[in-house]
Order: C-alpha cells, then structure tokens, then sequence
C-alpha cells in the first residue's frame, strides 16, 4: 500500500472511530491480521491461560481426565512441567513469581488443594502443604508475592482476596459478603490498591476496589443477569491510561455484552454495546502495545476482535472450530508484537489448540514500575517489578549492572554495579528503555 492511501485510509478509520465513538458501530474485519495454528493439542487439550516465561516460550495448563502443565514455543514443540493423575484439577492458570518458578493450585476431586510450582525444566514440581481455602492465582505482585482469590471448602463457601507467598501460604485481606461468588478476576491497581468484579446471588454483581487494609468501595454496580451465562472468566484490566477497561455479558438493556471504562475514581463510561447472538460473548481482553484492547468472544464461530479505549470495535479473524479452535480463549502479546492465545474447543484433534493472530503491532515496550529494596551499596542485589522486560539490561544512574536476570515478563533481578551513584534504574529491552520515577540511593 502507498503511502499516500495508508494516510487516506489512517484519515478515514479516525473519523469513523469518533463516529463509532457516540453510536456504538463497528468495522470490517481486518485485512492485514494474519492467523495460525502453533500447535494443535490432543492429550493436552483444553488448554488454559497462557503467559510467555522467556522470549518465544509460553507456559500454559492442559488435560481432560487427568491434567498438566507444559511449555510450548513458537514452533510448537512442548515440554511437560508436571503431570497429575486423574481426579486432579488444576485452577485458574500458572502465573510467573519472582523466583523463576511457575505457581498454580491443583485439587483432588475438589478436596484438598495444594499449591504447586514448576519452573521451566520437565517435570520440575514442587508440591506445597494443602490448605483448607482453594485458592486461584490472579498475578504477581510488586512485592514477590502472588495475588489471587479463594474460597473454603464447603457446600456454601466464603470467598476471600488473598496474597499467597512463594511457599504456597495464602493469607486472606478481605471477606466478601455472603451470597455473592468470584469469577477469575482480580487484579492489582497502580494506586495499591484491588480491583474486580464480584457477582451476586441475582447474577448483578459489581465493581470493586478493596485497600491492602481490607476496605472495600463498590466503583460500579451492574443489574440483575448482568452475569447469566456468565464464561469463566470475566475480563477486568487497568490500561496504561490508569483507567480500568472490561467486559460484562449481559449488563445491556438489550441482554447484550458492553465493554466500558471506570475511572479509579468510579466514572463509569458505557463504551460499546455487542451484537445480541451466540457468538458475542467477550472471554478476553489485554492491552496491545498499540493502545488498543483485543480479546476473543466465545460462541459457534469464535471471533478475535480489536477495541479501542474509544469504543471502536473491529472484528479481526473469524475462528474456524475444525481447524483453528473454538473460544472460550485467553490471548497475550508476546514479547515479538505477535498475539498468542489458547482456544479450548475442537480444533484440528478435537482437543483446542495454541494459536498466533500477527496484526502488526510493534514489541511491547517495557515498564518499570516499582523496585526493592530502595536503596544499597554495591553488591545488593535488587528487584524491578513492571511489564514486558523479557531480555532486559539494567543501569543504575548509568553504570551497567554486571548481573541482570529475569523471572518471567515482569520481573528483573540485577545487582549494584561498584561505579553506581544515585539515581533511577534504567531498564532496556528490544522494544525500547525506561527509567523508573524514583531514584535508587546508594550510600
């Protein structure tokens, strides 16, 4: 394409998104996202989550009567992590810690549930003591521990907000009242604060924020059947807006899926309305490294699909289930730019599969948002928590580190180089630097 068309073309898509802005319309598909099969699954089928541990290696959970973790790269070729008899369930998916490891939790015909992790060598599991709450792993936290949420283990059970430390202990911060139950959605905020969405008894539910301290504000409420049908996980993100973004099936006065914004201080903006009908029930969101949203809707014909932080709605790749999956999906970008994703249904052995969608976004550029301790002389080792800092290198005030290493995307280990003055940490990736806000001390 010229590039005087691509300027037209740029001219005429802006003008139709702030159009699409106030009626809620969508676009075509998109004609330059491309679609493939990593790896169809047949004894890892089902497969949930999926998170990139190291450049072109994702790690995800998979299996029918008896389930694994594995590994998988870009080519396709997997490695089992860890493999449980059947009877066994894993929950949620695997999340990245600080250590290296992988962690998850895993029942046994629901009782008990015992904390796992692996790290990226074959059948690497370390087994931790049962716990008598079930707890489902959300993220990492700035602070090495691991953010999810819990329930105990009874006919009608309680529901928590956790932190579980990397021995597998949950300790609990806030109890939910009764009759209300979690999706898997949880996450931590820029302010320190929680988020998510809790539903209740009705199928309304709403959006929280919960403090550290267990103090709870309800940001937004959603109606009655809001969450009828709800799929397992209801899509919640902070953007590097600072807003929250998510999707709601049911919430319309139609009975169609929204997608919305609330502000940290509880303005809530209705940002598009879907279609009614099968195949428009959002199962994903993530933030692109181009300021957009994409995620996939579930259904009979399993779409991608891209949104913008202004309502613009594009439909990316229609899924085809005998041979690229069926949705329910989750999606992440790697650190190439390229879109991967897990489709549990159907696929080419009946089993899902791994799949890639490339729409030519750039490699996500990093983020480097909090670090510990504060302060050291030469020699500390030091701990840099953000986003995207695969294949980091690190600067303390300019004086290189002598040893960096990662811990999955969103941590960076590196040690105070002797020539190290106060000043921020600088962390450099393929896609681009960053310096953190606050400055490192160095006695």
């Amino acid at each position: 394409m010229s590039t005087a068309k691509h300027l037209v073309r740029r001219v005429l898509q802006c003008g139709f998104a702030a159009i699409c802005a106030v009626t809620g319309c969508a676009i075509a598909a998109s004609a330059q996202a491309r679609f493939w099969v990593v790896s169809s699954l047949s004894q890892l089928q089902q497969p949930v989550g999926i998170t990139e541990g190291s450049p072109g290696v994702f790690y995800s959970i998979g299996g029918a009567s008896s389930q694994a973790a594995f590994s998988i790269n870009t080519q396709g070729y997997k490695t089992i992590l860890t493999a449980f008899a059947a009877g066994h369930n894993i929950g949620a998916f695997l999340v990245s810690a600080s250590n290296g490891r992988f962690y998850a939790s895993v029942s046994y015909l629901l009782n008990p549930i015992n904390m796992f992790s692996v790290s990226s060598a074959a059948h690497s599991q370390d087994l931790y003591p049962p716990q008598s709450i079930g707890v489902q792993l959300m993220q990492n936290l700035p602070d090495g521990t691991l953010l999810g949420i819990a329930e105990t283990l009874s006919a009608t059970p309680t529901y928590y907000l956790v932190v579980c430390d990397l021995n597998g202990k949950p300790t609990t911060f806030y109890q939910f009242p009764a009759g209300e139950h979690l999706p898997n959605t949880a996450v931590y905020g820029s302010d320190g604060n929680y988020y998510g969405i809790s539903i209740q008894s009705t199928a309304g539910g709403y959006l929280y924020r919960v403090t550290p301290s267990g103090v709870l504000t309800k940001l937004a409420t959603f109606p009655a059947n809001s969450f009828l049908g709800a799929p397992h996980f209801v899509p919640l993100l902070q953007a590097n807006d600072g807003n929250l973004y998510g999707t709601i099936p049911n919430a319309s006065a139609t009975g169609a899926a929204i997608f919305y914004k609330v502000t940290l201080g509880g303005q809530y903006t209705l940002l598009y309305t879907f279609p009614t009908g099968p195949n428009y029930d959002p199962t994903a969101l993530i933030e692109g490294s181009d300021g957009n949203f994409y995620g996939s809707t579930m259904g009979g014909g399993s779409q991608l699909i891209r949104l913008t932080k202004s309502g613009l709605y594009t439909l990316l790749y229609t899924m085809n289930p005998n041979t690229d999956g069926q949705c329910q999906c989750q999606v992440t970008q790697g650190s190439d730019g390229i879109l991967y994703g897990t489709a549990q249904g159907v696929g080419r052995y009946g089993g899902g599969d791994i799949f890639a969608l490339d729409v030519g976004m750039p490699k996500p550029p990093p983020y480097a948002q909090t670090f510990e301790p504060q302060s050291g002389a030469a020699g500390t080792r030091v701990r840099i928590w953000g986003h995207n800092l695969l294949s980091a290198s690190v600067e303390f005030n300019g004086a290189a580190a002598v040893e960096v290493s990662n811990s999955g995307p969103n941590y960076v280990w590196a040690t105070v180089p002797a020539d190290a003055t106060t000043g921020p940490i600088t962390v450099s990736t393929p896609a681009g630097t960053v310096s953190t806000q606050a400055d490192f001390a160095v006695p």
